[in-house]
């Protein structure tokens, strides 16, 4: 089983306006299971590798939050690490930033699971095979990454060709940009071609490499850090105790390392230009939650929400509020107040975070123009 988990919680998940706003990104968000999608991905890294360390890389600003968050995880807080990003410079620098303190650890030969902190991922069971599945792979010093198989041709996703059968998967034959619909139904034809999950297994010292070979710029200012003397180490690379859990790496000296780094994904960073990756297709339920739509769609199917009333139960305590329908149908509610409807169908009413968004069923991807719309408008304080 792998030897660590890192999870990327530094999103923010435009789609799922007002539930998330600058302030209150995807990854706090309740899909009505009590818990947020950020302690849920740490659940279930603590149960598919139940000796794993578990770091977590955010963007500063929500440290706290995030640290409010694996309090309430019990004693699987003993297993986190949350490393701070100075900034946000997209997938490769935060999972370059973990595997560097990883490497640090000593847990260069160790292999990692990545995992991004917004999915919903079910069931864990048929997760843990997947991973252990993936592993294997990844000890053969491949880069391994999770194929879910498309169930319409969705334009949102980027894809990856499978090729030759290996090992429990398959070697990756390419990587595809999000296309086109006319494309992505061609994909689904074809029998061979997956939805790419952005979850990763690697050996720490091969994804070392890879970005050495294809983005030195990352590892090599990381190296800046490796060349320190031991005690100036101790100052530039602080590590502290909170509550249990360690936070790692905060410091005016990771900001000055970090502002250098090239802002750019994993994906096209390594994973497209490497010769050694491989791709396991998914047994398991995966979502990414990247619209109301499918929050919808989750809660007609009894994977999240709360089954017969389809009200919103707040965090902080308060009973849930009614959500009452008068010869409406199809609608979905996420809302901290009381909503009633009358004489209306396929409607999907949020109200959270003071906001108020009423959409109609189908065209999620709306919701992220809207919010362009408030910021051109001068309104960036309601997003």
């Amino acid at each position: 089983m792998v030897d660590n988990v890192i999870i990327l919680a530094g999103g923010s998940g435009t789609r799922l306006w007002p539930a998330s706003i600058g302030e209150r990104p995807k990854q706090f968000f309740d899909p009505g299971t009590g818990r947020s999608l950020l302690q849920m991905t740490v659940q279930r890294a603590g149960e598919v590798a139940p000796k794993a360390t578990i770091v977590i890389v955010t963007h500063h600003s929500q440290l706290e939050r995030v640290l409010d968050d694996c309090l309430k995880l019990g004693t699987l807080r003993e297993r986190i690490v949350i490393i701070p990003e100075p900034e946000m410079r997209n997938t490769a620098p935060a999972i370059g930033i973990a595997v560097a303190y990883l490497k640090d650890t000593g847990a260069t030969a160790e292999t990692s699971l990545v995992l991004a902190s917004d999915h919903l991922i079910t069931p864990v069971a048929d997760f843990a095979a997947d991973v252990e599945t993936a592993d294997a792979l990844a000890r053969e010093e491949y880069l391994v990454t999770f194929g879910v198989h498309p169930t319409r041709p969705e334009t949102g996703y980027g894809y990856i060709e499978g090729g030759e059968s290996h090992g429990g998967g398959r070697l990756v034959a390419s990587f595809r940009e999000k296309p086109d619909h006319e494309t992505a139904s061609a994909y689904i034809s074809a029998g061979n071609f997956y939805w790419n999950s952005g979850m990763f297994v690697f050996r720490n010292s091969v994804l070392w490499s890879e970005l050495a070979t294809h983005q030195p710029k990352i590892t090599e200012t990381f190296a800046e850090a490796d060349a320190l003397p031991f005690e100036q180490r101790r100052t530039a690379l602080p590590s502290l105790n909170r509550e249990g859990i360690t936070v790692a790496w905060q410091s005016s000296f990771m900001g000055q390392l970090y502002h250098s780094l090239p802002k750019i994904s994993v994906d096209y960073a390594v994973m497209e230009r490497s010769r050694r990756t491989a791709v396991v297709e998914t047994a398991f339920r995966w979502n990414d939650i990247g619209s109301w739509d499918e929050m919808a769609q989750l809660t007609d199917d009894g994977i999240v929400g709360i089954a017969g009333d389809n009200s919103y139960t707040p965090r902080d305590g308060r009973p849930a509020q009614p959500a009452i329908q008068i010869e409406s149908s199809n609608n979905y509610i996420y809302s901290e107040l009381p909503v009633v409807l009358c004489g209306v169908e396929d409607l999907e009413v949020i109200v959270k975070n003071g906001r108020v968004l009423v959409a109609r069923r189908g065209p999620g991807q709306l919701v992220t123009v809207a919010v362009d719309a408030l910021h051109a408008a001068g309104h960036e304080d309601l997003t």
